[in-house]
């Protein structure tokens, strides 16, 4: 791969502050409150916004390698993703330090902005294919909030994922039963499964977070309740074959499995 500088003052002395653009970068934050802990909420939010910029990069890119089978870069980089979910995920624990009573005293002068909003987010569930398997009533409220994303994304990274193991003409537990011949598809498959487990992860701590913070009876800045939609969020998977064929698994190898 060829790489040359896309800067248009490739000529002029490169520095840290001008790489990283800090002059615009730390002077993004825009508090809407005078209370201390809101600067600490805000760092919080663009620190997962900034990453969820680099998801959607590197989906892109893993949509590009599984459609020419460079399974090897898919795998790298799936590996990668599940790793920045996890630091995302420990954004939670950290934010868990500013305490319920300190954001009560300045969270109703938010005036309607929730994580709801961040199309990022959103963008990243698309692009997984979340369409494809949470129901129209999800697809309504993407296409509702954000018209457009999801025609921007027509070949998902769940589409792309089935469509690589159905040119191999291999199904799931075949790959799994022979795992060390099949084990460039093995390890996609784990991979893919990891980075649908950290997701699900990180739903569940963000849970945990808004319960501790403002219960669960209360109406949420984007004006729904907790159980009419983010306790819902939980049963949202994107590849909810790679969690379902394991019962065929355990069946294969004489466990018992319940019925379906």
């Amino acid at each position: 791969m060829s790489t040359e500088r896309t800067d248009a003052h490739a000529n002029e002395q490169h520095s840290y502050q001008r790489h990283l653009n800090l002059e615009r970068l730390l002077t993004a934050m825009r508090p809407v409150t005078t209370h201390p802990e809101e600067h600490f909420f805000l760092t919080t939010h663009h620190s997962l916004e900034i990453w969820m910029k680099q998801i959607i990069f590197d989906l892109h890119r893993i949509l590009d390698h599984l459609d020419q089978d460079e399974i090897n870069q898919a795998n790298w980089l799936l590996t990668r993703l599940s790793e920045i979910l996890r630091l995302a995920e420990a954004h939670w624990v950290v934010l868990e330090t500013m305490s319920a009573a300190d954001f009560a005293e300045y969270r109703s002068l938010l005036t309607g902005a929730s994580g709801m909003q961040s199309r990022q987010f959103r963008e990243i569930e698309v692009m997984l294919g979340l369409c494809d398997v949470a129901g129209p009533e999800y697809a309504a409220r993407v296409e509702n909030m954000w018209p457009g994303l999801i025609a921007e994304h027509p070949n998902t990274r769940r589409h792309a994922f089935f469509a690589y193991f159905k040119r191999r003409d291999l199904s799931l537990l075949d790959v799994y039963k022979n795992r060390w011949q099949q084990h460039d598809a093995f390890l996609l498959a784990e991979h893919a499964f990891e980075l649908n487990r950290r997701f699900h992860s990180w739903r569940h701590n963000h849970i945990l977070m808004v319960r501790r913070q403002i219960g669960i009876r209360a109406l949420g800045t984007g004006g729904t309740f907790f159980d009419d939609y983010l306790a819902k969020t939980l049963r949202y998977y994107f590849f909810p074959e790679l969690f379902e064929f394991r019962n065929d698994l355990t069946a294969d190898t004489g466990g018992q499995v319940k019925p379906a």
